[in-house]
């Protein structure tokens, strides 16, 4: 049943409950297609086929016992890899059972129990469980949004999968009458936006203001099995895997008897417009993608007349449309999202230019130039540059 109030749509119980015909969703990264889901809704249950291509071709299946207003009981997922015996274990299985405020999450690996993963979570409120994919399975999505009884105000999930750690909870709001975001609290920017249907299927969803960066959406039909056997032939064909969508790389250097290297990982274009966009104007940007770039050197280097003790450091950029700083912190071994002004070392210019011709997967470079040397960052179509001397 639907109520419309002021030009919102509420979902009422049950108005997604008999989904027989398979949903598929595709989710891409620029031109690239990284995730195929499949789900269907029978009664009580819920069930979907995910197929994850990076780094290496992996399908879940998940099977969702709901209650009777379209809440979580329980979920079991089981991982496998293509290719591997059909008569040995899962690669993984996880089997999540929730009550009033306790999930009982039991996690196996190859058939034996993964202590580091099983155990008992506290949770508060509703709860959408999660197996730790990105991105998600849109199917446990749209069944939270089904159960929500979404109107004007917002619904607060508690997101508990396997693993140690606090439960980080997940907020619908309702934009407009076809959009509703899914926000989390664990990344107070992370923030997904989805068009949904007056029945409250999920057409479409934008992930730009993430860290995964994806758009899904919604497709009439695919063929699943084809898809997973295809992947799966590409990853034979690369030795067993396609590997990371940004694989990590060290530059490494010798400036003026200075020992110097840059380790950070490599995102490529896909076809989107970068900087102003992925990359947003007048935002520290982590200089690269997953782990927060890092450089190391033996020896004092010189900045733009600031010394560098020898050390190791982490390595920020804030791009504008006109110029960019290259903002060193003194922070390492943290993730690229975990960005503190507070540890900042320096901040100098770079010198910006536009490239004729656009680099598809971001590089650093480090060159000798006279008596010290260049630091170079370019992706698409744009190159930063800064000169250094070692002290």
């Amino acid at each position: 049943m639907l109520l419309s109030t002021a030009g919102f749509v509420v979902l009422t119980v049950g108005s997604l409950a008999a989904q027989t015909a398979p949903a598929y969703i595709v989710t891409r990264l620029g031109v690239d297609t990284v995730a195929i889901e499949r789900y269907t809704r029978s009664g009580g249950k819920l069930e979907g086929d995910l197929v994850m291509r990076y780094p290496r071709t992996r399908t879940y299946h998940y099977v969702a016992d709901l209650g009777p207003r379209g809440e979580m009981r329980s979920l079991t997922t089981v991982v496998h890899r293509p290719g591997a015996d059909p008569k040995a274990p899962p690669f993984m299985q996880i089997v999540s059972k929730f009550g009033d405020s306790i999930a009982v999450i039991e996690v196996k690996r190859n058939g034996a129990s993964d202590t580091s993963l099983t155990g008992q979570k506290v949770f508060h409120g509703s709860v959408q469980p999660t197996f730790g994919t990105e991105p998600p399975a849109y199917g446990i999505y749209e069944q939270a949004l089904s159960s929500a009884n979404l109107g004007r105000d917002s619904v607060v999930y508690a997101l508990v999968g396997p693993g140690g750690g606090p439960v980080p909870a997940i907020i619908l709001r309702r934009r407009g009458p076809d959009s509703v975001a899914f926000t989390s609290t664990f990344f107070p920017n992370w923030t997904e936006v989805a068009r949904v249907d007056s029945r409250g299927r999920i057409l479409g969803l934008n992930s730009t203001a993430t860290t995964i960066k994806t758009m899904a959406e919604r497709v009439p039909n695919i063929d699943f099995e084809n898809v997973v056997k295809a992947w799966a032939a590409i990853d034979a064909s690369k030795g067993g895997a396609i590997g990371q969508m940004s694989p990590p790389d060290t530059t490494k250097a010798t400036v003026a008897g200075a020992n110097i290297q840059v380790a950070y990982s490599r995102p490529l274009k896909r076809g989107r417009v970068i900087f102003g966009n992925i990359v947003p104007w007048n935002e520290v940007w982590r200089t690269g993608a997953n782990a927060a770039t890092q450089l190391t050197t033996d020896k004092d280097l010189v900045f733009g007349g600031t010394v560098v003790p020898a050390g190791k450091y982490t390595l920020w950029t804030l791009p504008t449309p006109t110029a960019a700083k290259l903002i060193i912190n003194s922070e390492t071994g943290q993730w690229g999202t975990d960005y503190h002004s507070d540890k900042d070392f320096a901040r100098v210019n770079l010198t910006a230019n536009r490239l004729s011709t656009p680099v598809e997967q971001f590089v650093i470079g480090v060159a000798p130039q006279g008596s010290g040397g260049t630091l170079r960052l370019a992706w698409d179509d744009r190159e930063y540059l800064i000169p250094f001397t070692v002290k």
